[in-house]
């Protein structure tokens, strides 16, 4: 089943894809690897803001992990095709958080399970969580991922 049809099956839509806020391409591709820039949360078209563990929960951080994975997906698939994916290979995951917060793995899960949906369990990604003090417009989370294209005859032509 492709990325899509699972995205479909468990009733998610995409949202729009942003562009970039600086002088920096949210997709490279080197080899096979798609390198994805830092990326935040978006729901219904605006930032989401916040400090994990100050006016947000970890599971409003899972919630917005999660957020932040969909808009990296969302720019693959405007720019890419999802279906050119073979899995994710590294998240590194930043949370946005009070000094005494320690539960910045947590929080990543929220990004992590949904890749586990997509392409099973033993396609998980390696992963970093790490805690700072802000992030950009204020965002609680931000995520930079590495994907595997597939192989010859499936190479990942730009769309746009």
């Amino acid at each position: 089943m492709s990325v899509l049809q699972r995205l479909q099956q468990l009733g998610i839509v995409l949202p729009e894809p942003i562009s970039p806020l600086g002088s920096y391409k949210t997709l490279s591709v080197a080899g096979n690897q798609l390198h994805v820039s830092g990326l935040g949360p978006f729901e219904n078209g605006q930032p989401m803001v916040g400090i994990v563990g100050d006016d947000m929960t970890v599971e409003q951080g899972q919630h917005a992990a999660r957020l932040t994975l969909l808009m990296i997906l969302a720019c693959i698939e405007h720019a890419y095709g999802l279906d050119n994916l073979q899995r994710c290979i590294r998240l590194t995951v930043y949370v946005r958080a009070t000094q005494s917060f320690t539960q910045h793995p947590a929080v990543a899960n929220g990004a992590s399970d949904l890749l586990q949906a997509l392409f099973g369990a033993d396609q998980l990604p390696a992963r970093s969580a790490l805690g700072v003090y802000s992030l950009p417009m204020g965002i609680p989370v931000e995520i930079d991922s590495i994907f595997e294209l597939k192989p010859a005859g499936h190479d990942a032509v730009k769309r746009s």
